[in-house]
């Protein structure tokens, strides 16, 4: 094989390194904030407890923006399938990310839709409505939308790779010199000839 091939390979192998190190990092990251918030957004319909600042009607508010907090960090170290998804359905050219783009962004922007709901109605002290619209908030579904399809493209990322380093392993195995019959004589030649 040639040098211009070997370093193609190489180069190629470090490209796929660096974006599995960037996939696991943003995984990480989603994770780190998704734990907390779906115990804050889900934990009290399992039974779990909650601080009290995060209970009741009078905190309906603070159990929002808690949400918002911990969901933005995800939405934003995942930004990638937003810019992907929709370019492409900008293209005409739909794919999965566009998909996941989709449902992660309506789940984000109706939940901001909810918390403006809530502040108003609080503001006028209509708790019913400002809980209503507590209960409407679905923070915790976008970011678990982008984490959980980062775990499948962070896998795939990962098998791509040992399936990749398995047949440079393969191709280096391959004879570098081949015997070929020049004029009635065995002559050895790189197998590149």
């Amino acid at each position: 094989q040639t040098q211009n091939t070997k370093n193609a390979r190489q180069s190629a192998a470090e490209m796929a390194k660096q974006e599995l190190d960037e996939m696991k990092r943003r995984l990480i990251v989603s994770f780190i904030f998704f734990i907390p918030l779906f115990y804050v957004s889900m934990g009290h319909m399992m039974g779990a407890p909650l601080p009290s600042i995060l209970t009741g009607h009078e905190n309906i508010m603070l159990f929002a923006l808690t949400q918002l907090v911990l969901a933005t960090p995800v939405l934003i170290i995942n930004k990638k399938f937003f810019v992907v998804g929709f370019q492409a359905l900008a293209n005409r050219a739909p794919n999965m990310d566009s998909l996941v783009a989709l449902g992660s962004a309506a789940s984000y922007i109706y939940s901001i839709f909810a918390i403006y709901a809530m502040g108003y109605h609080l503001g006028r002290g209509d708790l019913e409505m400002a809980h209503h619209y507590g209960m409407e908030l679905y923070l915790e579904g976008a970011a678990m939308i982008l984490t959980l399809i980062t775990v499948g493209k962070y896998m795939e990322t990962r098998s791509k790779g040992k399936t990749s380093e398995a047949i440079s392993k393969l191709m280096d195995l391959a004879p570098k010199m081949a015997t070929v019959l020049r004029n009635g004589k065995e002559v050895e030649i790189p197998v590149e000839q």
